[in-house]
């Protein structure tokens, strides 16, 4: 027999345990995937609203705790969307 009939007789190659951990790595994917929709069902798409709500419970807590002035809440979903470092350039209106 030569070196090369030694190969293949011996699973060179990929063989069966490589494949395993394919498989293996491919379950973990596809339960991580299902975590993830079975979660978005749950609790269903939040969006920004979520978010702009409790910062707007959080500064309320430390304007009252600091004793600051109150400010404006933001309630128009179009500024939510906007990130607050960019909301000053789109109300100044320039267009190149």
């Amino acid at each position: 027999m030569s070196s090369h009939d030694d190969k293949i007789h011996s699973g060179g190659g990929y063989g069966y345990v490589h494949m395993k951990g394919v498989a293996l790595s491919i379950l973990v994917m596809g339960i991580s995937l299902m975590g993830i929709i079975i979660a978005y069902v749950v609790f269903g798409h939040i969006g920004p609203s979520f978010s702009a709500e409790r910062i707007n419970v959080q500064q309320a807590e430390l304007r009252k705790e600091y004793r600051l002035p109150d400010r404006e809440v933001i309630r128009d979903e179009a500024v939510l969307l906007t990130p607050p470092s960019l909301r000053q350039m789109n109300q100044n209106g320039t267009s190149g």
